[in-house]
């Protein structure tokens, strides 16, 4: 047992000294090609700035705040039974809807109804084009060009689309909501939406934001208040479609008023009597239609959300570019990384054959 205990210091020390002389005679072989390291590093930097000067585009970002906030109503109920009645439906629920509660306006930002609508409509800035075709255009002029990709026509809202024209639309959307689109709270504390949308064309990006929340708040407004608003135009209607027989009836009625006004009979009176209960029961319904039609504005008022856009994209937007150091930098690390890699794997290789 003495004896291996001796001999255990002098063999760790023979390791040592092994590992050390080892590490010196690679450094000196690396050393060796110092020269020829330091040149594919220098081309590797050279490449990295010429990608990153002439091969790469910058992308800019156009960002929307924005809130959207219910008011504390709850009266939708009252007026049930005078949606059932005009043949409107329940319009109980108006207040109750879901749809914007929590997470579900930012998933609804990126849904493909909204994002649709968004590439779908025509736009003064564009000379009546829609941001579709402006998409297309910038990202796949190429397969345009080879007429694999067809444009779309001006006119698009009310297109019987193709199968091919459903896939390159379905093809643009997942691009834009995967790696274009970021919808996300300004803070998890508040209600504050933030939207940016990124692309590497600048008139694009900051005209497909402005589109992209327009939207989401037409709809949000349609399906928070739009029962409420159909309601109140059809009592608009029935209100001036009664005021109408209103004015004809209390004329008539003047007429045979005046007509009978010498007569003590009353047979002759009829007609007169016949108008007196239209004057008065139309009288009635006006003023409920009236009455109905106040409430209806009232509650619309306390329903209706509160919207406010608190940042809009401001042209030049910012802008996002791989940079020419940066590129120098990563491209001399990764060519001295491989040549770093394949004298080692080279020595490696000789000292197998050996």
């Amino acid at each position: 047992m003495s004896e291996l205990q001796q001999q255990a210091p002098a063999s760790d020390e023979i390791s040592l000294k092994e590992l050390i002389l080892k590490g010196k005679d690679w450094f000196t072989y690396l050393w060796g090609y110092k020269w020829i390291i330091l040149l594919v590093a220098a081309l590797g930097g050279g490449l990295g700035f010429t990608y990153a000067k002439y091969l790469t585009k910058p992308t800019y970002t156009s960002q929307v705040t924005f809130a959207m906030e219910s008011k504390a109503g709850g009266g939708a109920s009252a007026l049930g039974g005078l949606a059932s009645s005009l043949g409107l439906g329940d319009i109980g629920g108006a207040s109750q809807s879901g749809m914007f509660g929590g997470e579900n306006i930012l998933m609804l930002m990126k849904s493909n109804r909204i994002i649709h609508e968004a590439l779908k409509e025509p736009l003064e800035e564009l000379k009546g084009n829609h941001l579709l075709n402006a998409y297309l255009n910038n990202h796949f002029e190429k397969a345009i060009k080879e007429k694999k990709i067809k444009l779309f026509p001006k006119e698009i809202d009310t297109l019987s689309f193709t199968r091919n024209q459903d896939s390159v639309l379905l093809l643009v959307t997942k691009s834009i909501r995967e790696e274009q689109l970021l919808a996300d709270r300004a803070d998890k504390k508040n209600t504050i939406i933030k939207l940016e949308v990124k692309d590497e064309n600048e008139y694009w990006a900051y005209l497909f934001s402005k589109m992209l929340v327009k939207h989401a708040i037409d709809l949000y407004m349609d399906i928070k208040v739009g029962k409420l608003i159909a309601t109140e135009q059809e009592l608009t209607r029935k209100r001036d479609s009664i005021r109408g027989m209103l004015d004809g009836s209390i004329t008539t009625l003047a007429y045979e008023t005046d007509l009978n006004s010498h007569t003590p009979l009353m047979r002759y009176k009829t007609n007169q009597a016949k108008k007196q209960i239209d004057v008065e029961v139309l009288k009635t319904m006006y003023g409920n239609i009236i009455q109905n039609l106040e409430m209806t504005k009232f509650q619309r008022s306390q329903e209706e959300p509160i919207i406010e856009i608190i940042d809009e994209p401001i042209l030049p937007l910012s802008m996002e570019k791989f940079g020419k150091a940066k590129g120098m930098v990563m491209g001399g690390f990764l060519a001295g990384f491989l040549i770093f890699g394949w004298l080692v794997i080279k020595r490696f290789l000789k000292t197998i054959m050996n």
